[in-house]
């Protein structure tokens, strides 16, 4: 009896210390293990948050002067041209807005553009907007403000023609167009398909 005894105390004993390290290795390995991957973010170490093509993107906003045969526009419903700057070579303008202001000899017909590109390969390639005419508003007799997504490559200038009634008036017709370049080194500036 005393052997069957000493040997259950024995049994016992083996059976509590391995209890005791099941339970004690999985708190030892968690800690080690959230040890080696935790993430803090402090102002000294800050954790990365923005991904590089939104940190890439450069704001833009040019205005252009609009002329019709190399003059101001004037006299009459004519198309007026908006021509802005070429985009530098290994960018891309995202266009998201296009505003004018324009001096209308008469409210018809109302304002209607196109913007495209100088790009003759991307002939077709166009987004149309529209205008209003603002009686009584002083010199500048209509407005365009309209949300549109639209995209110029390296090289290329950005083109916008406005079909309105302008008045015979020595005086400025002006386009801006709102967005960002994009910086193809690190988007890469995939192809646009329309």
């Amino acid at each position: 009896m005393q052997i069957v005894r000493r040997l259950l105390i024995g049994v016992g004993a083996i059976a509590l210390a391995a209890t005791l390290l099941t339970l004690a290795w999985p708190k030892s390995a968690h800690a080690l293990v959230a040890a080696l991957v935790q993430v803090t973010n402090t102002t000294a170490n800050p954790a990365v948050t923005l991904d590089a093509e939104h940190a890439a993107r450069i704001p833009y906003e040019s205005t252009a002067i609009g002329s019709f045969l190399g003059s101001n526009c004037g006299g009459g419903v004519v198309g007026c041209t908006f021509t802005w700057a070429a985009v530098p070579t290994g960018y891309r303008l995202v266009i998201e807005n296009i505003s004018a202001t324009m001096v209308l000899g008469g409210g018809t017909p109302l304002p209607l553009g196109t913007l495209t590109t100088t790009d003759p390969l991307g002939a077709g390639t166009s987004v149309i907007f529209t205008g209003i005419y603002i009686s009584g508003a002083g010199p500048n007799d209509s407005v365009v403000n309209q949300t549109v997504k639209f995209y110029v490559d390296g090289g290329q200038s950005a083109v916008a023609v406005i079909e309105a009634n302008y008045k015979t008036f020595i005086g400025q017709n002006a386009a801006t167009i709102t967005g960002y370049l994009e910086n193809c080194a690190v988007t890469g500036c995939p192809p646009i398909h329309y």
